[in-house]
């Protein structure tokens, strides 16, 4: 349990607010994934996910994003190829 739990970190708002988490500092409710998307450019998308990037608690990306996403916080999420590579921090080779 210790290794799969990243929190908790305080929220602001209650169930009627924006960025909704209740009114204690544990999530019961709310968005965890947010997006935002500019389709006129697809490099300026911001994106946020709790606890991180990855679903293995052994990965340094398992929990990156919670703090956050606890502040509202948003990364950029690039589609062109040029901006992805020049971002990339870590390739997996998939072979069936």
């Amino acid at each position: 349990r210790k290794q799969l739990e990243v929190g908790p970190l305080p929220r602001g708002g209650y169930s009627a607010t924006p960025g909704m988490t209740t009114n204690t500092n544990n999530q019961s409710s709310g968005a965890s994934f947010r997006m935002v998307t500019d389709v006129a450019d697809w490099d300026k998308t911001v994106f946020t996910n709790a606890p991180g990037q990855s679903g293995d608690p052994r990965s340094i990306f398992y929990s990156n994003l919670f703090k956050g996403w606890a502040n509202d916080q948003h990364f950029p999420v690039f589609f062109s190829k040029e901006r992805v590579m020049a971002s990339t921090k870590e390739k997996m080779l998939l072979v069936p």
